[in-house]
């Protein structure tokens, strides 16, 4: 019967502590003692190819190649592993369980704040504690406790090896980036239909910890505790060509276009960015911040050029301009448009909402921008 081994145990250690405990960095009693692992499997049999539709995101290295339902799937590192069942359970180390769906870590034996939900075969061990439908649970990849529910995990053996080491490390990183055309998150550095988390849409934020060496043999960055990133799909500002003092702005051209700001010689946000077409460009060069309107109605009669012309415009409601050339050349919200790191304006610099919000708190009048190729 599906989870014998794993309803006796909880009925052991229901003997031991029933009471309502909360979550903590150490076990309630007593200083554990440190996780004991057992020797990895021998090697596992290969895994299938991941679909090619698997997400709207797209990736290099996707292969073509059958998903069904009797594949085994596969744990981090490349480790094979079926999901948690009776058969497997024989031959546990009861020490172990591992998640068979996705599911939150909670500071508390009963409801309790959410520390955050954790993938599928995500290896936990026991910490001898139960409360309620409840187990209390040592996280070995974050060094951590938590309360899990009982339905979501079973007994597996010990984790393999590779699951601590992680894949080859490359270089430090350490900065702010923006995906570029849609990629997906995945659980490792590999294309293949486990490691499927989510997709990630154009411009969306991410911070990267690191570079690593992907399956493919492809770098990778990882962007969080079991999130990586094709690097192919994240745009990072580069070394800027100047540093100035103070707050600052830097603004690449290159596309896909992006403004990066700076206290000193920090990075501290970056983001893509509408830059102006070959017939209206962005002004390059030192520039300063000259006025700034919250919210306002942008028409090109203004500047000279008519409304019905062909470059011609009348927008209103348009949010958080900050002008740096008597031109009339900002940074401002794009409400019209989403072309995020390409050409598309009269010169401007558009941002999405948040984007142009965080440019309108942190900056001011005076604040220096460096546009540039």
């Amino acid at each position: 019967m599906r989870w014998v081994r794993l309803v006796l145990l909880l009925g052991l250690l229901a003997s031991t502590t029933t009471t309502h405990a909360l979550g903590q960095e150490r076990p309630p009693g007593a200083e554990p003692s440190a996780p004991t692992f057992a020797a990895p499997p021998g090697p596992a049999a290969p895994v299938p190819a991941a679909t090619a539709d698997q997400a709207p995101a797209t990736e290099p290295g996707a292969a073509p190649g059958p998903a069904g339902d009797e594949q085994d799937a596969a744990a981090p590192g490349g480790q094979t592993t079926q999901a948690p069942d009776a058969a497997a359970a024989d031959e546990a180390d009861v020490r172990w369980v591992a998640t068979h769906k996705a599911t939150d870590l909670w500071s508390d034996s009963d409801a309790g704040i959410s520390f955050g939900t954790i993938r599928p075969f995500t290896y936990l061990q026991l910490t001898g504690q139960v409360a309620g439908s409840r187990l209390y649970v040592y996280n070995p990849r974050t060094q951590n406790y938590a309360w899990v529910d009982s339905d979501a995990v079973g007994p597996v053996p010990a984790p393999p090896a590779a699951y601590f080491n992680g894949p080859q490390v490359v270089d430090v990183i350490g900065k702010p980036g923006r995906v570029v055309g849609g990629f997906n998150l995945r659980s490792w550095p590999a294309v293949r239909d486990d490691t499927l988390l989510r997709p990630l849409a154009h411009n969306a934020p991410l911070f990267v910890e690191e570079s690593v060496v992907g399956d493919d043999g492809e770098i990778w960055y990882r962007v969080g505790d079991d999130e990586y990133v094709h690097s192919s799909g994240v745009r990072l500002p580069k070394p800027p060509p100047q540093v100035f003092s103070g707050r600052w702005i830097d603004v690449d051209l290159t596309e896909p276009a992006m403004l990066a700001a700076y206290e000193d010689g920090k990075l501290v946000y970056d983001t893509l960015t509408i830059k102006g077409t070959a017939v209206d460009p962005t002004p390059t060069g030192v520039h300063r911040i000259q006025r700034r309107v919250a919210n306002e109605t942008m028409d090109s009669a203004t500047i000279g050029i008519p409304r019905n012309s062909p470059r011609g415009y009348y927008l209103r409601n348009v949010l958080y301009t900050q002008y740096f050339t008597s031109g009339g050349a900002s940074i401002h919200y794009n409400y019209w448009s989403s072309v995020w790191g390409y050409s598309g304006s009269h010169g401007c610099l558009g941002l999405s909402y948040d984007d142009s919000l965080w440019f309108w708190n942190w900056a001011n009048v005076g604040t220096l921008l460096n546009i540039h190729y």
